[in-house]
């Protein structure tokens, strides 16, 4: 999808998927650049960051009229 609707999708699926990755406590390994089945522990720099984002993308959400 284009546009700004294609936007909201994305995003909305992001949320999920750190929403989903904070509730397990893994994400999946990366090697070479490339992401792999095998799920790994959160670091706390990971927990962190991905509470920061989403903090902020409840801040910025834009109110529609």
């Amino acid at each position: 999808m284009k546009g700004r609707m294609g936007i909201e999708i994305r995003r909305e699926s992001a949320k999920r998927l750190m929403e989903a990755q904070l509730l397990r406590g893994t994400k999946p390994e990366k090697i070479n650049g490339r992401t792999t089945s095998n799920m790994v522990p959160l670091t706390d720099a990971d927990k962190t960051r991905i509470n920061k984002e989403l903090t902020n993308q409840l801040k910025n959400k834009k109110i529609k009229i």
